[in-house]
């Protein structure tokens, strides 16, 4: 009897060990994304000419609830946001209307999802950019006519805050704001902590470029395309070294690349800058 009521509760005991560990072998699912072939729309690898118009369109599902979607694209290792929303529902269905690299490129695109659960799925396909929009060519420009490098310095400090975009040359105090494309912003409560911040003093906007390089943009044409699939065209930059922007001047149609080189603060002068160089027409 009692070798019975041994062999019975093993029996027991296993059996309860295998219907715990298969639930806790049972994990949330994480959301699942689908491409979905709508007029055209691109659903995996393609090839395709730079600078053209091209949509995705893809579900996502979650047996709980979907919280986030980001989309973005990176091309030499430099990563563009495309996209960054917050959902709550167990479907959503993403379309985005975007344009190819004005480049002969390779240009990854991934779709990040995430649930409630914080469970995270992947999707991602390449667009390879197979011709280069064209146009005028531009021309570099990284030092001034007496050979020295590009620079806008503190406001508050003896030298040129300001720089005329059009003619190429620095702009001080007593100038027209009218030829002020850029204009380095410290204000009065600031100079303690320069900010290394530009804004310009007349109708220039500017767009922060991320899926191009300082030589990878050559012509107007791409000039126009890296500007036309930039996102948030504004009045103030907090600058940092390596960045790329296309300033548009003064409210008409003539753009201007700008590389920012080195951002150098100093210590109770006023002298800190901003070195650049810059590509026109």
């Amino acid at each position: 009897m009692k070798v019975k009521q041994i062999l019975a509760f093993s029996l027991l005991s296993i059996s309860s060990a295998l219907f715990l560990n298969s639930c806790g072998d049972e994990t949330d699912p994480a959301p699942t994304i689908d491409m979905i072939a709508e007029n055209g729309s691109v659903t995996g690898d393609i090839t395709m000419d730079g600078n053209k118009a091209f949509t995705l369109v893809f579900n996502v599902t979650d047996n709980s609830k979907v919280k986030s979607i980001e989309v973005s694209s990176s091309v030499d290792l430099r990563s563009t946001p495309q996209l960054d929303t917050t959902i709550n529902a167990k479907t959503v269905k993403i379309k985005l209307n975007r344009t190819s690299l004005s480049r002969i490129a390779f240009e990854v695109w991934t779709i990040t999802a995430t649930d409630d659960k914080g469970n995270t799925s992947n999707k991602s396909f390449t667009i390879t950019t197979n011709t280069a929009a064209s146009g005028a060519p531009l021309i570099a420009y990284t030092k001034d006519n007496n050979n020295l490098p590009f620079k806008v310095w503190n406001f508050s400090g003896p030298n040129a805050g300001a720089f005329d975009l059009l003619l190429g040359s620095s702009r001080v105090k007593n100038d027209d704001d009218a030829d002020k494309d850029i204009h380095d912003s410290t204000a009065a409560s600031e100079v303690a902590n320069w900010p290394g911040r530009w804004t310009s003093k007349n109708r220039t906007t500017f767009k922060k470029i991320t899926s191009y390089t300082f030589n990878d943009i050559t012509n107007t044409g791409q000039l126009d395309a890296a500007w036309n699939s930039s996102a948030n065209e504004v009045k103030f930059m907090k600058l940092d070294n390596g960045d790329l922007y296309i300033a548009k001047l003064r409210g008409g149609t003539t753009k201007v690349l700008v590389q920012i080189v080195a951002v150098t603060k100093t210590a109770g002068d006023n002298l800190d800058n901003v070195q650049f160089n810059f590509k026109r027409e």
